[in-house]
């Protein structure tokens, strides 16, 4: 990522499918109704109007699978949209060590600060209500619908227009 960038943080769970994934021996399970990735191609019709935008991985995922699989979840059309993550491997391994222990808005403002950006914007459920109320830059899902509700999907093209100067 460089500074001048439009970048949307992007979450999986509780985005592009519901907030009730689990790991299991035989790798991630959706264990509600649909299967995962159900609402990606929602993501892909919406950022077809705005292609300058890149994302950024902002999911337990990549801490669990590691970058390149987490980004193999995805579609194409958003696998080629995507730079980078919130986590690296060079960060500590060790569960509530550093990366952990930080809220989403903190993981998701460490890598802005690191980048320098100024465009961005993050797409989460936020489950822990981690997000600064003075901070507008969230567009945030219901655990359960994700992007299938009409109201987050205008919220993101507008905020997304606002952040592309349209």
């Amino acid at each position: 990522m460089t500074p001048n960038d439009r970048v949307l943080f992007l979450d999986f769970d509780g985005v592009l499918h519901p907030d009730d994934v689990y790991r299991t021996r035989s790798g991630l399970e959706l264990r509600a109704a649909g299967q995962l990735m159900m609402h990606a191609g929602i993501l892909v019709a919406i950022l077809k109007e705005f292609p300058q935008v890149r994302l950024s991985l902002s999911t337990s995922w990549v801490r669990i699978l590691g970058y390149r699989r987490a980004r193999a979840a995805l579609p194409p059309e958003l696998q080629a949209l995507t730079v980078s993550s919130t986590w690296h491997s060079r960060m500590p391994k060790a569960p509530f060590e550093g990366y952990d222990m930080h809220s989403r808005y903190q993981q998701i403002h460490t890598a802005v600060t690191r980048a320098g950006l100024t465009n961005w914007l993050a797409l989460d459920d936020d489950p822990y209500e981690s997000w600064p109320d003075h901070d507008r830059r969230l567009i945030r899902t219901d655990p359960d619908l994700g992007l299938s509700s009409l109201p987050t999907q205008e919220e993101l093209r507008l905020k997304l227009r606002a952040m592309m100067g349209k």
